[in-house]
């Protein structure tokens, strides 16, 4: 039996600060939409690739979420329990995201490049992408992504509608479906989230490729999806049932692991532009040469010691990462960072002229401007979200065979609440 509480949100005072967070997110989330619609009118040539940024970083939260949901299942672990419905909640709004997807398809011809005749005529790699092999089509474009969602939805459904079987059961049959699917999906998530990186991200420079952006990608997002699910955690902890959930040692678990993703973002980075770099191939290294220019490089050396080194030697200390008044700041700082990585990811792309190489091309501060607000629109509707999905199931799950192996360990292990001064953080 688990020593969780049953209850959806069994602190009240945790449930009302969820309607708080709610409200403010939905207010939010109206005016940052607001002013995209204006933004779409006024200016869509600075709006959507603004948007674009924004919609890739919602939606790589959602799909990191579903990835951990299926890691948990394949490796087990006390690590996830305080963090295992954030993750399914998060998850479900990718069917929030293939909503916000409709702003993306209606703005190709002011976002890519290679929706542009002329542009393509002039340029023979461009060319054969979209005349020859035709892949870069609106129509292509349309139905790989119609496909994606389509996979991404069954894999939220499979994730969160087994889990809460899971709740008014007492057998572990739906936990036992769970571990034999997990395998098969995780594998066609990655494919599918490459591919999507592919598509949405890296045609933004369409005579440009890269093997490894969609592994890039991919790692990227799964570190934010963690440094936002604990951030969540970490704020949240004071309410039953995470206050019982987030132990020290699972608290140290998030941070080993958010130590790990930054390094192995920082590796699959790294790799990418040295290969690049070595090979100085005119039609490779353009892709750098528009980001390594003007304020983007300043935002890349930012990138490079911000969000790398910052956070990789704060969590070197493993007395930060048992203390919650160092998580919660780092992995919010994180979640910072990551947004900013996108921006210098998609924002800096071939710009619509034909005949040029988008070196020369200014600091686009519309484009920066309107990808603010629309993080706060889809955020702010995908986090009120988000909360409604959280507090319609028990925080923890309760009769997950894992879980309470889980509590009962840490229980007989004198594993306490993150939150006590003593024998918690500094231990």
């Amino acid at each position: 039996m688990s020593h969780f509480p049953n209850d959806a949100l069994a602190d009240a005072g945790l449930s009302a600060r969820f309607d708080a967070l709610r409200a403010k997110a939905l207010l939010a989330g109206a005016a940052g939409l607001a002013a995209g619609v204006v933004g779409a009118i006024v200016a869509p040539e600075a709006f959507f690739p603004g948007y674009l940024a924004a919609f890739l970083f919602w939606t790589s939260v959602s799909l990191a979420s579903l990835g951990f949901c299926l890691l948990f299942q394949l490796a087990g672990g006390s690590w996830m329990v305080p963090l295992r419905r954030p993750f399914e909640a998060a998850g479900w709004q990718i069917l929030l995201m293939a909503v916000f997807f409709l702003p993306v398809y209606f703005g190709l011809n002011w976002t890519y490049a290679w929706t542009q005749g002329e542009i393509v005529k002039g340029n023979e790699l461009i060319h054969h992408k979209v005349d020859v092999i035709k892949y870069l089509t609106p129509s292509g474009f349309a139905t790989r992504a119609a496909i994606y969602f389509a996979i991404w939805a069954a894999v939220a459904y499979m994730v969160n509608a087994w889990s809460r079987q899971q709740d008014g059961e007492a057998t572990d049959a739906p936990t036992r479906r769970l571990i034999a699917a997990a395998g098969p999906a995780t594998l066609v998530m990655f494919l599918t989230t490459s591919f999507a990186a592919f598509d949405w991200g890296m045609s933004r420079d369409p005579e440009w490729y890269s093997t490894i952006y969609g592994a890039m990608f991919a790692v990227g997002s799964l570190l934010t999806g963690l440094a936002l699910a604990t951030a969540f955690a970490a704020r949240h902890l004071d309410g039953e049932p995470i206050r019982t959930a987030l132990t020290v040692g699972r608290l140290n678990d998030a941070g080993n692991l958010l130590l790990a993703f930054t390094m192995l973002w920082a590796y699959f980075s790294f790799s990418q532009f040295l290969i690049i770099w070595l090979g100085n191939l005119p039609e490779e290294v353009i892709w750098y040469q528009r980001r390594i220019g003007g304020i983007w490089g300043v935002v890349a050396l930012g990138l490079i010691f911000f969000g790398f080194f910052a956070p990789f030697l704060a969590l070197l200390q493993r007395k930060h990462k048992r203390d919650v008044a160092w998580v919660l700041p780092i992995a919010t700082w994180i979640v910072v960072m990551r947004a900013v990585d996108v921006a210098w990811l998609v924002i800096p792309g071939h710009p619509l002229t034909a005949g040029s190489t988008g070196v020369e091309a200014a600091f686009p501060w519309g484009a920066v401007a309107f990808y603010a607000t629309s993080l706060v629109g889809i955020g702010g509707v995908w986090t009120a979200l988000f909360l409604r999905r959280l507090a319609s199931a028990p925080l923890v799950p309760p009769r997950d065979p894992t879980v309470v192996a889980a509590q009962e360990y840490g229980l007989a292990h004198g594993d306490g609440p993150a939150h006590e001064p003593t024998g918690g953080a500094t231990r």
